[in-house]
C-alpha cells in the first residue's frame, strides 16, 4: 500500500468515526446530588449516626479501662521485677492491640452497615437513571463527579445533557 492510499483511507477513517461520534447522545447526571435530595438518605444517615454513637460509647468505655489499667501498672511499676515489668508491658500491648482492632471492627461494622442501607437507594438511583436514559435515547449516562466529590466532567457545552433533575424528579 502507498503511502497516499494509506493517508486517504486514514482520513475517510476520522471522518466515519466522527459521524458514528455525532449519532452517539450522550447525557451526564451528579449521583451525590441526586442522593442529597431523597429523605431515604437522611434516614440512612441518622441510622449510622445512632450506631456511630452506640460504637463510640463501647469504645470509650474500653478506652477507660485500658487507661485504667496503663494507670494501675505504672503506679505498680516500681514494686515489680524485671520479668514481672516485661510480662505486664506484653500484656499492656495486646491490650492496646485488642482496642485497636475492636477500633477497625467497628469502622468496618459501620462501612458494611452504610453500605447495605444505601444499596436498595443507589438501586433505585441507578433505574431511574435508566428510564431517564431511555426516555431521552440517550446511549450513554457520564457521571459528573467521582464518589469523593471530585469533578469527572469539567466542561459540558449544553446544559440540556444534564439529566441529575429528571433523576430527581423520577424518584419523588
Amino acid at each position: 500500500m502507498s503511502k497516499r492510499t494509506t493517508a486517504i483511507i486514514l482520513f475517510l477513517s476520522v471522518f466515519a468515526l466522527q459521524d458514528a461520534l455525532a449519532q452517539v447522545k450522550i447525557g451526564y447526571t451528579n449521583p451525590a446530588r441526586v442522593l442529597n435530595e431523597l429523605p431515604e438518605v437522611e434516614e440512612v444517615d441518622q441510622q449510622i449516626n445512632t450506631l456511630i454513637e452506640q460504637r463510640d460509647q463501647e469504645l470509650a468505655a474500653k478506652a477507660t479501662d485500658l487507661q485504667q489499667i496503663f494507670s494501675n501498672y505504672e503506679s505498680s511499676m516500681a514494686n515489680l521485677s524485671q520479668q514481672e515489668r516485661a510480662n505486664k508491658e506484653q500484656e499492656l500491648m495486646e491490650l492496646n492491640d485488642q482496642f485497636e482492632q475492636d477500633r477497625e471492627s467497628m469502622m468496618n461494622e459501620i462501612r458494611q452497615k452504610r453500605n447495605e442501607l444505601m444499596a436498595p437507594i443507589i438501586e433505585r438511583m441507578n433505574t431511574a437513571m435508566e428510564e431517564v436514559a431511555q426516555e431521552m435515547g440517550l446511549d450513554l449516562v457520564l457521571n459528573e463527579g467521582t464518589s469523593y466529590g471530585d469533578a469527572i466532567i469539567f466542561f459540558a457545552d449544553n446544559e440540556g445533557l444534564d439529566i441529575t433533575d429528571k433523576i430527581i424528579a423520577k424518584l419523588k
